[in-house]
């Protein structure tokens, strides 16, 4: 054989050795995410509810309307009282909370996770859950004016649950605007008469 020929031929393995190594990296790498990605969703899975809600808000927006707001906040609410989370979690869930209350209602309760935990501690000794909660529909919201500030109230009707007995239940709430535009819940109580 000739020198030319030689170094064609040599070029030529070099270059299907080089595409063999490539391929191969390809197709590891490719592995790699598939497996990483099906890891991930199978973590997803094996997240609670209070896990998913605190890893959710990182990215989600403040709600725009008074009836978001109220939802948010019994999303939360009820991972307080139906799910199993660690002190640090239960800690996370409570300043999303107080994310959505007003900053009068967070100045009048300095020891609000003390007494979240006490009231978790009833619901709980009692084997009690929020097995539904409904929002007023967006139509029916009050939108009034108070000392200068725009308000809305709405209800929500939770149905608990304690073992095969059903209990329903109307809370009032107010929100209120801050001067950010956004929806803040200003205070609520029972509904003597819902």
């Amino acid at each position: 054989m000739d020198r030319g020929r030689i170094i064609k031929a040599t070029i030529l393995i070099s270059m299907m050795i080089a595409l063999i190594i490539g391929y191969y990296s390809y197709l590891s790498s490719r592995n790699d995410r598939i497996n990483s990605q099906q890891a991930a969703e199978q973590q997803a899975l094996q997240m609670t509810d209070t896990q998913e809600l605190i890893a959710r808000s990182a990215y989600k927006e403040y709600p725009t309307t008074p009836t978001q707001v109220v939802k948010y906040y019994n999303e939360i609410t009820s991972c307080f009282y139906n799910d199993t989370y660690s002190d640090e979690e239960l800690e996370k869930l409570a300043e999303l909370c107080k994310n959505l209350y007003d900053m009068e209602l967070v100045a009048n309760q300095a020891d609000y996770l003390e007494k979240l935990r006490e009231d978790i501690k009833v619901f709980k000794s009692g084997n009690i859950t929020i097995y539904d909660s409904t929002v007023t529909p967006a139509t029916d919201v009050v939108y009034f004016e108070h000392e200068g500030y725009e308000c809305a109230k709405l209800n929500c009707v939770y149905t608990l649950k304690s073992g095969t007995n059903y209990q329903t239940t109307v809370e009032v709430y107010i929100l209120r605007k801050d001067v950010e535009g956004h929806w803040k819940i200003f205070g609520f109580a029972l509904d003597e008469k819902g």
